[in-house]
């Protein structure tokens, strides 16, 4: 075999060997790397929420009010722990007690076009209350609604305004306006479900649904 012919071989041999070799070395590189998981924040502008506790000084904009103002012994105040907001405390039955709650400062929200609320919430197994305040109740009066999140399960939460029942320190209030999503000025957060111990639950964000 002329020697010209037999080189050019050897070149087009070790070439395709090379080739492979980098198929099969690209190939164990993809199979050992992670999946990456497109989520829609991700492809364009973060989502924006009614309240985001991923925003700096969330925290700073909510106060608690527990059964300390009535003589209770309950403890409950909320903090903002890697984004996720924490309602925690203890509530205590003792000097007829047994609530704890958290409420935001009052905020113009522009609500008068959306069906109700949301919550993506992760719970201990203990009931909650949505609370929100508007002019049309007496002081110290809410509109509130029940939920009772999986212990240890993220969830979303959804309700509609007709799922929320004027009440004064735990009574109903008969012959209250329904609510009117365009005067929803304050939200808070409330346990009260006659036991004692400690709770927990985290709130990642609070929209429209």
């Amino acid at each position: 075999m002329p020697r010209f012919l037999m080189l050019t071989m050897i070149v087009v041999v070790s070439t395709v060997a090379a080739m492979f070799a980098f198929l099969f070395f690209f190939a164990d590189v993809q199979a050992s790397e992670p999946p990456v998981t497109v989520t829609a924040q991700t492809q364009g502008e973060p989502m924006t929420y009614l309240i985001d506790f991923q925003n700096p000084g969330e925290a700073d904009h909510w106060r608690a009010i527990n059964d300390n103002v009535m003589g209770g012994v309950s403890r409950g105040g909320l903090a903002v722990e890697d984004g996720i907001g924490v309602f925690r405390g203890e509530t205590s039955l003792e000097n007829n007690g047994g609530f704890a709650s958290v409420r935001r400062d009052p905020e113009a929200f522009d609500l008068s076009d959306a069906p109700g609320l949301a919550l993506h919430v992760r719970g201990d197994g203990r009931t909650y209350q949505l609370r929100l305040y508007t002019g049309q109740l007496p002081e110290g009066a809410a509109y509130r609604a029940s939920f009772q999140p999986p212990a240890g399960e993220w969830q979303r939460i959804a309700f509609s305004w007709h799922d929320f029942e004027a009440v004064f320190r735990g009574r109903l209030l008969e012959g209250m306006p329904p609510l009117d999503p365009a005067g929803i000025d304050q939200v808070g957060l409330m346990i009260v479900d006659r036991q004692a111990g400690p709770f927990r639950l985290e709130v990642a964000w609070l929209d429209a649904p």
